[in-house]
């Protein structure tokens, strides 16, 4: 009976959270975080209704330096960071719950130098996107809606260019 209790509970506790979660065509939610620089960067000067004239979306991708998938997808991103950038793609990273000394210490050491890098340290953006496990990534097109999402390690490139893809439609 225990068992039956608590299998019920934990269903309903993850249904109701995947119910909960950002989809496709939703509007992504606005922030502003400080980048590794030290500047402020808000969503809303790259997209968003009136936006369209500054590029074509944008690739927002939550990672944390202890995720091992997340250490095997960054490189990736990074490789492509100028071919999008050519396409009117921002691409930007957000660590979670880190300080910039552990996510310079990573990105140093993956070689990935291309990014724009912020740090959600107190897990309030990672909220609002309702991000549930690492890498998760979200293509936000020029109008500020959600038009794909990818749960987990991007595996290739062509993962990546066919998310991006949708970005310029």
């Amino acid at each position: 009976m225990n068992k039956y209790i608590i299998t019920l509970l934990l269903s309903f506790l993850f249904a109701s959270s995947a119910a909960a979660a950002l989809k496709l065509n939703d509007t992504a939610p606005t922030f502003s975080l400080r980048d590794i620089e030290g500047n402020d960067f808000y969503l809303s000067q790259y997209v968003g209704a009136s936006k369209k004239e500054k590029g074509n979306g944008l690739i927002l991708s939550f990672f944390a330096s202890w995720c091992v998938a997340c250490r095997n997808e960054l490189p990736l991103i990074n490789s492509h960071v100028d071919e999008l950038r050519d396409k009117g793609i921002k691409v930007v990273i957000i660590d979670l719950k880190e300080d910039f000394d552990t996510i310079g210490a990573l990105l140093e050491e993956l070689k990935v130098d291309k990014p724009v890098v912020l740090s959600d340290r107190y897990g309030k953006v990672s909220e609002k996107y309702q991000v549930r496990f690492l890498p998760t990534t979200f293509f936000i097109g020029a109008d500020g809606q959600v038009k794909d999402i990818i749960f987990g390690e991007m595996k290739d490139q062509r993962e990546l260019k066919t998310a991006a893809e949708k970005l310029l439609k």
